[in-house]
């Protein structure tokens, strides 16, 4: 669109932000506002964060129908890969910002099992910051809209190797969990670089791979620092100082939080 900039004429994307409705074996999901791309990693990331889908082979099809105002994904899961107590979790409209807020009640949020995870990998500063030093470089939509987030996967040395954007950062990385669920690659060692704050829903979806680290360009909250205690998860960020960065750890820490 036209636009102008400090005087002077000029041409800006807008970044889409659309309505995009997830059924299950037929039956109404969720209804979210995401960006019209890599809608296959959202739906299969969604349904594995959201622990409607057990195992990611378990999806028999997945369609994608319709354009801009009218977007479906039709999932089907197999009866021994679905968790039907889980598909009431979300059947409400859930908007590209807020994750789980007013979805589910914070019991049922307690409730929620923590992933068995083993001890984490050390990922180093130089790692870190390499990942937030690359990410830029995958994010084309950005590039143009200057609006959207970005969740990167990192090889332990900090290389990024995988990159799904979003106007949502909890969409961006839903997808990118259904971008590694779809390659085989929830399992490898790795550690997860994204474009936004920390939040709490942020630290469980990461649970789903083998992230050894979660890193944000900003700090996380309290409820992320007790999801971090909860999954074994550490957190990162980075600090600016003069015209260097430094990373800021947040260790998984003797924090009490019950999932009782």
């Amino acid at each position: 669109m036209p636009i102008t900039i400090g005087g002077t004429e000029g041409t800006w994307d807008i970044a889409a932000e659309v309505p995009v409705q997830v059924t299950v074996n037929g039956a109404p999901f969720t209804v979210m506002l995401a960006t019209p791309a890599d809608l296959e990693d959202l739906a299969r990331g969604l349904l594995l964060t959201e622990q409607v889908l057990t195992r990611p082979d378990g999806i028999e099809r997945l369609d994608v129908t319709g354009w801009l105002g009218d977007l479906q994904i039709a999932v089907h899961i197999t009866p021994e890969a679905l968790r039907t107590e889980r598909l009431g979790a979300r059947s409400v409209l859930g908007n590209s910002g807020c994750g789980a807020c007013g979805v589910e009640s914070l019991a049922q949020l307690h409730g929620r099992r923590p992933v068995s995870r083993e001890a984490c990998m050390n990922v180093s500063d130089d790692a870190v910051l390499r990942g937030l030093r690359e990410m830029p470089a995958h994010q084309p939509l950005n590039a143009t809209s200057h609006s959207v987030h970005a969740a990167a996967w990192c090889d332990m040395s900090g290389e990024v190797l995988l990159v799904r954007e979003d106007v949502g950062r909890h969409n961006a990385l839903d997808k990118l969990v259904g971008a590694l669920a779809q390659a085989n690659r929830l399992l490898e060692p790795g550690f997860v670089v994204m474009s936004s704050r920390c939040s709490y829903e942020l630290v469980y979806k990461t649970s789903v791979t083998n992230a050894q680290l979660l890193a944000t360009i900003s700090a996380p909250t309290t409820m992320a620092l007790q999801w971090s205690t909860a999954l074994g998860i550490p957190l990162a960020s980075t600090l600016r100082r003069g015209d260097r960065f430094e990373v800021v750890r947040f260790p998984v820490s003797s924090l009490k939080f019950s999932t009782e």
